[in-house]
């Protein structure tokens, strides 16, 4: 598996985006992006509940959702998420393999801001690193999987 972009969206809008292929990415792109997945994933819920994955014939899309409290102390939904590329048996793999990969940076960014104010994305920056930690070699691509044993 290659991981190619993970996420959390609250809300609608995207407060914390790792993409592994693009990190050059403009804003106005993942704002889009973003507002797509969300309008899909507000579209699937209501017709079959809980959405766990989508395929396409290259990627796979997996999402786990939950509520997180706002400073308002309003109750937000938030989704987090994460691309990789599709192969054979993938469906096999979705629920004891990379679901619980999203309940761990969802439950780890539920503790850590919960009850903040999610209008500014700019202060969770920092949780992009925890992202890459919890992920490791999953966003690397094979060649660099094996330079990485080499340097």
């Amino acid at each position: 598996m290659h991981v190619y972009e993970v996420g959390i969206i609250i809300g609608g809008v995207p407060v914390i985006t790792a993409n592994y292929i693009n990190p050059n990415e403009r804003e106005v792109d993942l704002i889009h992006k973003c507002a797509l997945l969300s309008c899909i994933l507000n579209f699937a819920d209501i017709l079959i509940s809980p959405v766990e994955y989508f395929e396409s014939n290259k990627y796979c899309f997996i999402f786990k959702k939950d509520s997180i409290t706002g400073s308002d102390s309003e109750e937000n939904e938030i989704y987090a998420y994460f691309v990789s590329n599709k192969y054979k048996d993938y469906a096999k793999h979705v629920k004891p393999k990379y679901y619980p990969i999203l309940v761990q940076i969802l439950n780890e960014f539920k503790s850590r801001y919960d009850g903040w104010n999610f209008a500014y994305s700019s202060q969770f920056l920092g949780f992009k690193n925890r992202i890459d930690s919890i992920l490791r070699s999953s966003t690397k691509t094979m060649e660099e999987k094996v330079e990485m044993l080499f340097y």
